[in-house]
């Protein structure tokens, strides 16, 4: 008790203690932030650490200090903070929002994605797991979550409203459990859900039920007469998409007054939510860049609720978690985990450099058109160098999803593992050869397309040089939920396609090969019959072998191999 006693102090200590005591800990030779004083966290009677669209960066980001802590740094981070909330006699829940695959190099460099970063994600205790759609693109892959990686959840893994058809049975089923009611530590009596956006693209094994139908249902309703203290929301869907509200409202419409508190995800952005006055969400950010932290505490009517949103390395871990500043931070759990993550990302050759990349290329901080753009890079040299074939007859425009890349390029070594960070979709190209009449206006009737992309906020940049550029988040909390202090970092849209440049010097008539991702090609095709009606086009296979995340590698072996890191 006395311990109890002092926690809040010693937490204040912590986060204001001598700084050269930081351990060096995450993956080898990544790089460490410089320490700043970080304000305590506020606890509640119920709090809840919530991870979302790790997208497979269990080894965090080797090259961006911020974000430096790796799966085993979290796993440490966690035994310490399920021992202060043991102490203070708080309860704290663990949950994850779902999408695990598609976005490095642990998930993706294996022949099934999810092989090696499953087994290692579940090394970490969850109380509370969600489906994400990069779980449900492939038929093979939604299998392999129905079959091992859900059952080792048990209860823990929801999927309230996603199903699949059982290869063996026939018949459809749940991939996880519908709901789960289960009673925490101190007493809190807990109803949780998981859902799923009404996602239109997945595998035709898989079947996702629109929430509005699922909060109708039997046993939904049933669930609902259960008698609980708290309801738990665990999705894979934006916490200001209907979806999330109308689960909101029809958990509201049986009890007016009960906390609901929702954790979502999908956008990959920072962000929370006040749906009412008893009911609250939040969004954590994306590739293991964020925690978020939610507290929640019940006097009487009142219900009032913190957040935060700390950033992944390890002196944020050790700030919050450790009852004094000297304390151990390392767990044998967590060592166990950063050297299993260490020894995967050597066996799958991650590690290895391919090439120099002569400067930074940034996905979204400037326009696409823009000599420091990743997609300036990609339609100016990797599409025109790595997929136009040379050998064909006609001149060819290559047109691509901006989507299809991912995270930015840093100056310096590129790895095998970049070409997962930066591209980790292996989207195939097709082609059809029209007349440059119909060619020279394809990429404005694509971007006319109905598209739907993920809609990160814009954000305004202002010089600081007290201050690392990162997140800066406005919420419906206003500013400050953000641990770190960050100036901000500029954000520019970019079109929802884009192209490798026109070919030059010819007539209306003569023949150009316009090359795409076959995935679009239910949008390519009525393009094409709209600007020259006289044909009916057909799609066929362009450099086959060559994809979106192959165009990466033959183009740094080949432009940045000699260079010097």
């Amino acid at each position: 008790m006395r311990l109890l006693a002092l926690l809040p102090l010693l937490a204040v200590v912590a986060a204001h203690a001598d700084h050269a005591h930081i351990e060096r800990r995450s993956q080898p030779g990544v790089p460490k932030p410089e320490p700043v004083d970080l304000r305590p966290l506020e606890w509640g009677d119920l709090n809840i650490i919530s991870t979302t669209d790790t997208h497979g960066w269990l080894a965090g980001h080797v090259k961006e200090e911020a974000y430096s802590a790796d799966f085993g740094d979290f796993a440490s981070f966690l035994s310490h903070m399920r021992e202060q909330a043991h102490y203070r006699r708080k309860d704290l829940l663990v949950v994850d929002s779902g999408d695990l695959h598609d976005g490095n190099g642990l998930a993706d460099a294996t022949p099934l994605s999810g092989q090696v970063s499953n087994p290692i994600f579940q090394m970490i205790n969850y109380d509370a797991l969600a489906i994400g759609n990069h779980e449900l693109y492939l038929p093979e892959i939604a299998e392999d979550t129905y079959r091992n990686f859900a059952p080792k959840w048990g209860k823990k893994y929801l999927t309230s409203n996603t199903f699949i058809k059982d290869s063996r049975t026939g018949k459809i089923v749940p991939i996880g459990k519908l709901y789960n009611k289960f009673r925490m530590k101190f007493g809190t009596r807990v109803m949780s859900y998981g859902f799923l956006y009404n996602f239109m693209g997945a595998a035709n094994n898989t079947i996702i039920e629109p929430a509005n139908v699922t909060v109708t249902l039997p046993w939904f309703q049933e669930s609902l007469k259960e008698d609980v203290d708290v309801y738990l929301v665990v999705g894979h869907v934006p916490v200001r998409w209907n979806e999330a509200t109308t689960v909101v409202k029809a958990i509201r419409a049986v009890h007016p007054s009960k906390p609901i508190l929702v954790f979502g995800g999908h956008l990959h952005i920072r962000d929370f939510k006040a749906y009412d006055a008893r009911a609250y969400g939040l969004s954590a950010g994306r590739f293991m860049e964020t925690l978020g932290w939610m507290s929640a505490n019940c006097v009487g009517k009142n219900l009032t609720v913190s957040r935060r949103y700390l950033d992944t390395n390890v002196h944020t871990y050790k700030t919050h978690a450790l009852a004094h500043p000297r304390q151990k931070f390392d767990t044998w759990r967590g060592q166990k985990i950063s050297k299993e993550v260490t020894r995967q990302r050597k066996a799958l050759g991650l590690t290895t450099v391919l090439g120099c990349a002569p400067q930074d290329y940034y996905l979204n901080r400037y326009p696409y058109t823009d000599s420091r753009s990743l997609l300036d890079l990609v339609t100016k040299e990797i599409l025109p160098f790595s997929v136009i074939d040379m050998t064909r007859p006609y001149p060819t425009v290559v047109l691509i999803n901006s989507g299809c890349q991912r995270f930015d390029v840093f100056k310096g070594a590129f790895t095998v593992d970049d070409t997962f960070i930066v591209s980790p979709f292996h989207d195939d190209f097709v082609y059809a050869t029209v007349p440059y009449k119909a060619a020279k206006n394809i990429l404005n009737a694509l971007n006319k397309a109905p598209f739907q992309k993920r809609e990160d906020v814009p954000q305004t940049f202002s010089e600081n040089a007290t201050l690392t550029p990162g997140y800066v988040t406005k919420d419906d909390y206003g500013y400050g939920g953000d641990d770190w202090p960050h100036s901000p970092i500029p954000y520019v849209a970019t079109p929802n396609y884009v192209s490798s440049p026109l070919p030059t010097g010819l007539g209306d008539n003569d023949l150009v090969d316009v090359a795409w991702l076959s995935f679009f090609t239910n949008l390519m095709l009525p393009i094409l019959k709209t600007l020259n009606p006289a044909n009916t086009y057909t799609a066929q296979p362009y450099r086959v072998g060559i994809t979106t995340n192959e165009m990466w590698p033959i183009y740094v072996k080949a432009k940045w191999a000699n260079s010097t890191c």
